[in-house]
């Protein structure tokens, strides 16, 4: 629209200047400059908007343009014996003047152009008052025209800018969803691992009895048919424990939403199901009321599983205690049986016994640290702690 605006000026003083010196002796010079003018201006406009030259890139280049183009109106101005709509030509002059150089110096380039035809105005036959006013009135058009130059200059700075920060938040974005399926992916395979790690330390086992079971009844069904049965029964009981281990796994891989019954109500279930399935008493102790979220919440859940489970099977006690502690800063959770007990330092070096090393890990992606407390014949004491933020150093 501003080209298209530049080139009606110029049309507009071109066909008054044909007017009215076509019956004049001027009209051959009047012609001749107003040519001119108008090829420096096509060709400006066309060079800029196809980008094919670097002849308007340099600013040495852009004042010999400007230059040429008011020595142009200037003659227009001399030739036509002042004729005051000639000055109108500035007007495009002068947004080139602020686009080419920026403000302060297109502001500078203006006041030279204001100069120039005011002092070209003050010869007019009108008299030098008349002059002075045309020279204001064209010089305020100018100015006027700077202006909107440099307010348009702006705009593009800031759409520029506005479709840089756009196209660097789509890079950010991109690499931000890169990284959220990188995580998901890191999840799956440490849901993966711990699922391995589970079905090592309790199903693998199991299945691993059961077929020792079954062997020894096959060398016992034709030497001794009457302790074939003993084996047999055995084997049964292996198998019903497997399958509860298993529809333990299948809760843990499909648990009831934390934040939809909260972790007390979680482990009031599981206990009544431990000691429906495992005939396990456990007594539960809460205090507190501190919300947790739902990550921490699920990992407690799943450490008091895997607490209660090593207790059913190699504490040799029947009885268990659950402390949940949940005091502002000071929250913790502890298991605790008066059982066999075992050394934990041995035990955490034997990868994947007794599901220390799991319960462990899990501690740790929530910001909670675990220790284990027994001693052989003692009993023992899981304690899962958080960790308090470190203060200002």
């Amino acid at each position: 629209m501003r080209t298209a605006g530049v080139y009606l000026i110029f049309a507009a003083v071109a066909l008054r200047g044909a007017v009215t010196f076509s019956d004049e002796s001027q009209f051959g010079a009047v012609l001749g400059l107003l040519a001119a003018y108008g090829l420096l201006l096509f060709a400006k406009t066309w060079i800029i908007h196809r980008q094919s030259s670097d002849l308007f890139r340099s600013q040495y280049s852009q004042l010999i343009y400007l230059f040429l183009q008011s020595t142009l109106v200037i003659g227009l101005l001399i030739v036509s014996t002042y004729e005051d709509f000639f000055a109108l030509l500035f007007v495009p002059l002068s947004l080139d003047a602020v686009s080419f150089f920026g403000r302060r110096l297109g502001f500078m380039g203006i006041a030279v152009f204001s100069l120039a035809l005011t002092s070209a105005m003050l010869f007019s036959d009108e008299g030098q008052l008349f002059g002075l006013a045309m020279g204001g009135l064209y010089s305020g058009m100018c100015f006027l025209f700077g202006g909107y130059a440099h307010q348009v200059q702006k705009a593009e700075a800031a759409h520029d800018q506005n479709q840089r920060m756009f196209n660097e938040l789509q890079t950010a974005h991109r690499q931000l969803q890169s990284y959220a399926d990188q995580v998901a992916s890191l999840a799956v395979e440490q849901e993966r691992n711990r699922l391995a790690r589970d079905l090592h330390d309790s199903v693998t086992q199991t299945v691993f009895s059961m077929n020792l079971a079954a062997q020894s009844a096959r060398l016992l069904l034709d030497k001794d048919p009457l302790r074939t049965s003993g084996q047999l029964l055995r084997l049964e009981e292996l198998a019903a424990n497997a399958l509860s281990e298993i529809q333990s796994l299948v809760t843990q891989l499909r648990p009831r939403s934390m934040a939809e019954e909260g972790l007390p109500a979680a482990l009031r279930r599981m206990i009544d199901e431990r000691q429906a399935r495992d005939g396990l008493q456990v007594s539960l102790e809460m205090h507190g009321e501190e919300k947790l979220s739902e990550a921490v919440a699920a990992a407690l859940y799943s450490i008091t599983q895997e607490a209660l489970t090593n207790v059913a099977k190699h504490s040799g006690a029947r009885e268990a205690t659950v402390r949940l502690n949940l005091d502002a800063d000071k929250s913790c959770l502890e298991i605790e049986d008066r059982g066999l007990g075992f050394d934990p330092q041995a035990a955490l070096n034997q990868r994947g016994h007794l599901g220390l090393a799991g319960m462990s890990e899990r501690a740790r992606e929530i910001g909670w640290s675990l220790s284990v407390e027994s001693r052989h014949g003692r009993g023992t004491r899981i304690r899962v702690m958080q960790n308090q933020p470190r203060g200002p150093e």
